[in-house]
C-alpha cells in the first residue's frame, strides 16, 4: 500500500486500511536501518519474491523440472502482486491471474473429485517380495477406502480406487511414487511395478540401476509403501469462456506507483471491465474485487 500497489482499502472499499500507520510502522523499522520507509517495502517485497522463487526451484528443479518451461500459476488475495517479480526471477514463461484470484481455492473445492488415501509400510526387497503379504495389505487398504466411499454417499458403482507403491533403491534414503497394475500382484505385476520405478528414477533423477546386477542387493529395488487412493467423481461446474473485448481496455484512473526506486504515473484497470483480448502494458495496476495485479515495468498483460 506503501508503495502504491495496492488501493487503501480491501474488498472492493468494504474495509478500509490507513496509509499513514503503514507509513509510520515501516518508518520507526526504517530509520533503524538507515532507509526511507519506500526503500524498505521495496526491500521486504524483494526478499518475500525471493523466497517464494526459492520455495518454487525447491519443488521444480529438484523433480528435475525448469522453471522457465513453466507458466506460474498466481491465486489468493496476494498471489498476484508479486508474480511479476517472480517471472522475472525464475525466467518463468509467464504468470496466469485467474478471475477472482482470491476464490480459486474454494473453486478447486468444486472441481475436484473426493479423495481419501491410505497407506501401509511393508519395506521388502523385490527379488524377496512376499506377494502374498502384499496382496494382504492391499485388499485391507481398499476395503477401508471403500468403506469410507460408503459414509460419503458413494455407491460402490461410483467408486474408483487408484492403487500406487512407493519404491526405493536399496539404501536410499527417498522414494519414487509409481501406479501399480491393477488386479491382484502377481510376478508380472510387480515386475512391471518396477520397471515403472526405472523409469521414473531415470526421468526425475536423470539415471536409473535396471541394467546393473543386484544378486549383491547393492543395487536392489526395495518396497516401502502401500497406498490405495478411495476417489469420488463429482460433478463439475461448467466454466464460462470470457467474450472477446469489444474496445480495447482504457484506464479510469492513474496513480503513483514504485518501482525499483522510482515513482511512476501508472494506469489502473478494474478486472470487471477487461475482455478477452485487452493488452496492457506495464507498468499497470489490475484491480479486482478482492486481489491486485500488479504488472511491473517491462512485462505485458494480457487478457
Amino acid at each position: 500500500m506503501l508503495l502504491g500497489r495496492i488501493p487503501p482499502s480491501l474488498l472492493g472499499g468494504e474495509i478500509p486500511l490507513s496509509v499513514d500507520r503503514a507509513r509510520s510502522g515501516l518508518a520507526a523499522l526504517a530509520g533503524s536501518l538507515g532507509m526511507d520507509a519506500e526503500a524498505l517495502a521495496e526491500g521486504i517485497l524483494e526478499i518475500s519474491a525471493w523466497n517464494q522463487a526459492n520455495a518454487i526451484r525447491q519443488v521444480s528443479v529438484r523433480r528435475g523440472l525448469a522453471p522457465a518451461d513453466y507458466a506460474l500459476v498466481a491465486f489468493g488475495g496476494s498471489g498476484p502482486l508479486l508474480a511479476g517479480q517472480l517471472v522475472d526471477i525464475l525466467g518463468l514463461d509467464g504468470a496466469l491471474v485467474p478471475r477472482n484470484p482470491g476464490n480459486v481455492s474454494a473453486f478447486g473445492l468444486q472441481v475436484v473429485d473426493l479423495r481419501n488415501d491410505y497407506v501401509v509400510t511393508r519395506v521388502q526387497r523385490h527379488d524377496q517380495l512376499d506377494l502374498a503379504r502384499v496382496n494382504r495389505a492391499l485388499d485391507e487398504l481398499e476395503t477401508r477406502a471403500r468403506e469410507a466411499l460408503g459414509r460419503e454417499g458413494y455407491p460402490a458403482d461410483r467408486q474408483r480406487l487408484a492403487r500406487s507403491a512407493d519404491l526405493p533403491y536399496f539404501g536410499q534414503a527417498f522414494e519414487v511414487r509409481v501406479d501399480l497394475p491393477p488386479g491382484a500382484l502377481d510376478s508380472d505385476a510387480a515386475d512391471e511395478a518396477v520397471r515403472r520405478f526405472h523409469d521414473a528414477h531415470e526421468h526425475v533423477y536423470g539415471y536409473s540401476y535396471r541394467d546393473l546386477a543386484v544378486s549383491s542387493g547393492r543395487n536392489a529395488v526395495e518396497w516401502v509403501n502401500l497406498r490405495v487412493s478411495g476417489i469420488g467423481p463429482i460433478s463439475r461446474p461448467e466454466i464460462r469462456r470470457l467474450d472477446p473485448a469489444a474496445v480495447p481496455a482504457s484506464p479510469a484512473t492513474k496513480r503513483q506507483v514504485r518501482f525499483e526506486g522510482r515513482w511512476l504515473a501508472t494506469p489502473v484497470y478494474q478486472r470487471a471491465s477487461l475482455g478477452r483480448g485487452d493488452i496492457l502494458p506495464g507498468p499497470a495496476i489490475v484491480e479486482d474485487y478482492g486481489a491486485t495485479t500488479v504488472v511491473n515495468p517491462g512485462l505485458t498483460a494480457t487478457g
